[in-house]
Formats: structure tokens, C-alpha cells, sequence
């Protein structure tokens, strides 16, 4: 047998596993969506300082360039908004003015990517910490065409304001995150305390069931599905109760039937062994009363294989299926059972006008009809019929077993096909019989998918009746 090493993990590992994993996609959407924002504003303030920047070229260019005018554009900036900074180079990258430091302090900027593209002729834009204002700014240059060249306006703001705002974004995202996880904690404990217990009880319920005890029952939950599985194993109970009860009951009438016949032998052979050998007649009978309890020994245990062989083998196994002439099967079974019959005078009737083609296992289905006809000519007083009827109704082929007996009693037809269940018990005993051959039919029907049944009355007789599906039945229907 091999040993399942696979590691196992309470519920408390799957529930910290599934808060990780919700706080982790949490915290990568609040990443990402903050990261779209600040693209999103970053985008926006860089179109809003172009527009800017080229209105402030076009206002210079409508003063005809000169510098006081383009210097004092510049300085106008400065106080329309302080969070703006305006600064105008000119070809050679000096500084002529810049709305938020002094041009003559001020590094030559031609060097500066966002002005090298504007003195290429296109905007130019770029966002890096200015050691002139100690600030991050996004940069947006354009090229202004003058008479002495190309020169830049180049417009810039400071991105306090937006990190700022993406900050107090991400603060409050991060604030509905703690909320969502804190929720999805407080669902999974609910969910966890309304699981885990009633789990618990169903795994004592189940260790219960596995050491026979059958009494307590598991109560009904308020989940659903938990409720459903204990309503399952409470039923799984039942059944193993009455199985178990199934076994006791078939070990005591196992014990009990070996036991006569064992007893019988052992008895009289320890008489013929104190002396009762010496006499001829006493050696006869007792010989011949051992080898009666020998045979019916030996039935017990053939019948106790046959049961095993059809509750427990593959169908595969049990049954060699082909199609057989079901007249001549009732034929074999009439002559195998005549000399019992003859003996009593008993008649055996057949009735099956049309040659019907079963599809059946030949042997098996023959056992199960010798049974019943073997029952009919026990239970049956002497010089009477046992009919066996075949035909075919609207849904089944049909074989009925009819005698003359004295009936059944109502109250013992329910459990007639029962292992070693007797309606009269010294009776039965007296003819030699098993206990088993009424189960062994009842078994040998259902691997053939069929059904077996009983009518009877006390004083008129019995019918037993085997029903086997149309399926069984050849297409040819006769012949």
C-alpha cells in the first residue's frame, strides 16, 4: 500500500493564503492606478506649459522682438503665476530671462534636452530637478524664430503640487485597501467559524461511523452544502447500520447452519467410534445420516460461493452472455429436477409456444430456474402440477414458476429473497434446504438487470416470477 506523504494545510493556511493574495492585487491595482494618474496629469500639464509657451512666442513676436519687450514678457510671468517659471535662451543657449532667477547667475542652456530640441525647430520637453530652484519641474520648450536665429521659450512647473495630489490619491486608495482587506478578514473568519466546526463534528462523526457506532446522528447546519454532507453521512450511517446488522445476522445464521450439520457428523461419529460400528444396522444408518449432513455441508458452502462470486466478481467475470433458446433452458431445467419430481408424483408442465432467443448467461439462469422449480416440487404435496411459463409482455421476458403449495404468509413475503430467511423453518430444514437458494436466484436476476418477484396466497399456491429487460430479448423476436 502506498503511503499518501502529500503535505496537508489547515484552513487558517488557505485563508492567510487567500488575504495575501487580495492585499497583493490590492496594492498592485492602487500601484498601477496611481502610476495612470500622475502619467495622466503629467500629460496634462505638459500640453497646458506648450500652450503656454507658444502664446507667450506669439506675444513676442507680435512686439517685433525686441529685448526690453521679450525681458519684460518674461518678467509679467512671474507675477501672473508663481508657480509657473518662464525662461527665454537664445541661440547660443544664454539665458536672456527667467521669471524665477537671475539670468547673469545662470549656466549657459544649450546643453539642456528640452532646449537642444527647441533649437532644432521642435518642442522639446523633459522632467529633472533644477539646481536653480531645488525643485523637480517638467520642462516644455519651444522655438521662437527671430531675426538672429532660432531662440526657445521655454516653460516649466514645479511637480509639488501633482505628488502631492497623487500622494493624497494613494493615501486614500491605500486607506479603502486596509478596509477591503480588513472586510475580506472579517467574511473569511465568519465564513471560517461557520465551516470549520461543523467539519470538525462531521470528521468525529465519521471516526464514529468507522468504530460501529451508529446511534448519534450529525445535526443539520446552517451552510448548505455543510448541511447536505451530514444529511449524506448520517444516511451512509443508517446504511452501514443496517449492513452491519446484515452481517451480524448473516454471521449467527452462518455459524448456526454449519453448526447442525457439524454437529450431526461429529456426534455420530464419536458413537460409531464408541462401538456403534460393531452393530451392521446402526453402522448403516448412521453412515448414511452422516453423509446426508456431509452433503448438505457441502451445499451451505456451495451456495455461500456462488453469493460471493455474484456480489463481489467483475459482471465481466460473472457473466459469459450469448443467445439461447429460453424453451430449451426451461426444458434442461425440467429434466434436471424430474427424478425429485417423480418421486412425488409431481408433474412438471411446461408452457413457451415460440422458440424465444434470450440474451443471458445459460448456466446462471438455469441455476436460478432450477431453484425455484426445486422449491415448487419441495414445498408442493404429491401428485400435483408445477407449471413454467415464458412469454413475452410489453416491457419484459417473462418466466413464471407456478405451484401448488400450500402459499405463503403475507407478512414473510418481504424478506423471502433474504439470506437463510425461512417462512417455515423446521420445514424447510427437514427438505434438505439451505437457506440460500432464493438469494442466489434474487442475485442472479440483478447481474442479468432484471427483477424478481412473489404472489402467493395461504392454501392456493405461489407464482414466482422472473422479469429480464426486452433488451434481453433477440430482435428477431422467434427463432
Amino acid at each position: 500500500m502506498i503511503k499518501n506523504t502529500a503535505r496537508k494545510y489547515s484552513l487558517w493556511w488557505y485563508y492567510a493564503l487567500s488575504v495575501a493574495i487580495v492585499l497583493a492585487t490590492l496594492l498592485a491595482v492602487t500601484w498601477y492606478v496611481t502610476d495612470r494618474f500622475r502619467d495622466f496629469f503629467v500629460d496634462q500639464q505638459e500640453s497646458a506649459l506648450e500652450l503656454y509657451a507658444r502664446t507667450l512666442s506669439l506675444d513676442i513676436e507680435e512686439n517685433g522682438f525686441p529685448l526690453s519687450g521679450m525681458t519684460a514678457t518674461c518678467s509679467a510671468s512671474q507675477h501672473a503665476d508663481k508657480t509657473l517659471r518662464v525662461t527665454l535662451i537664445n541661440a547660443d543657449g544664454k539665458v536672456l530671462c527667467d521669471s524665477m532667477a537671475n539670468p547673469l547667475e545662470m549656466d549657459n542652456h544649450s546643453g539642456r534636452p528640452e532646449v537642444a530640441s527647441a533649437l532644432g525647430g521642435k518642442t522639446g520637453s523633459g522632467i529633472r530637478f533644477s539646481s536653480t530652484v531645488q525643485a523637480s519641474l517638467l520642462y516644455v520648450a519651444v522655438p521662437l524664430n527671430t531675426t538672429d536665429g532660432v531662440w526657445v521659450v521655454r516653460a516649466a512647473r514645479s511637480l509639488a503640487a501633482i505628488d502631492e495630489l497623487l500622494n493624497e490619491v494613494f493615501r486614500r486608495l491605500f486607506a479603502v485597501t486596509v478596509l477591503l482587506v480588513a472586510a475580506v478578514f472579517l467574511v473569511s473568519l465568519y465564513i471560517f467559524r461557520k465551516i470549520n466546526p461543523p467539519l470538525y463534528e462531521i470528521r468525529q462523526g465519521a471516526e464514529r461511523f468507522a468504530r460501529g457506532e451508529f446511534e448519534r446522528k450529525l445535526p443539520e447546519y446552517q451552510v448548505k452544502e455543510i448541511s447536505q454532507l451530514a444529511t449524506a453521512m448520517n444516511q451512509m450511517g443508517v446504511k452501514l447500520d443496517s449492513l452491519e446488522n446484515l452481517r451480524r445476522e448473516f454471521v449467527a445464521n452462518v455459524s448456526h447452519e454449519l453448526k447442525t450439520p457439524v454437529t450431526t457428523i461429529k456426534g455420530f461419529t464419536e458413537t460409531l467410534i464408541d462401538g456403534a460400528k460393531d452393530d451392521p444396522d446402526d453402522l448403516d444408518r448412521f453412515l448414511g445420516i452422516i453423509s446426508r449432513q456431509a452433503d448438505r455441508l457441502s451445499n451451505i458452502i456451495d451456495d455461500l460461493l456462488t453469493l460471493s462470486r455474484l456480489e463481489s466478481a467483475p459482471l465481466s467475470e460473472v457473466l459469459a452472455l450469448d443467445w439461447h433458446n429460453l424453451c430449451e433452458i426451461l426444458a434442461s431445467c425440467r429434466d434436471v429436477c424430474q427424478s425429485r419430481a417423480d418421486k412425488k408424483a409431481i408433474h412438471l408442465h411446461i408452457v413457451c409456444n415460440s422458440p424465444l432467443r434470450v440474451h443471458v448467461d445459460h448456466s446462471l439462469l438455469t441455476q436460478a430456474i432450477v431453484n425455484l422449480v426445486d422449491n415448487a416440487i419441495k414445498y408442493s404435496p404429491d401428485n400435483t402440477t408445477v407449471e413454467i411459463t415464458a412469454g413475452v409482455d410489453a416491457n419484459h421476458v417473462r418466466i413464471d414458476v407456478n405451484d401448488e403449495g400450500p402459499g405463503i404468509m403475507d407478512d414473510h413475503i418481504p424478506r423471502l429473497f433474504e439470506r437463510f430467511y425461512r417462512a417455515d423453518k423446521a420445514r424447510s430444514r427437514k427438505l434438505g434446504g439451505t437457506g440460500l437458494g432464493l438469494a442466489i436466484v434474487k442475485h442472479i436476476v440483478n447481474v442479468h438487470q432484471g427483477e424478481v418477484g412473489v404472489s402467493s396466497s395461504v392454501g392456493s399456491g405461489s407464482t414466482f416470477t422472473i422479469l429480464l429487460l426486452n433488451s434481453n430479448l433477440s430482435p428477431r423476436g422467434k427463432g
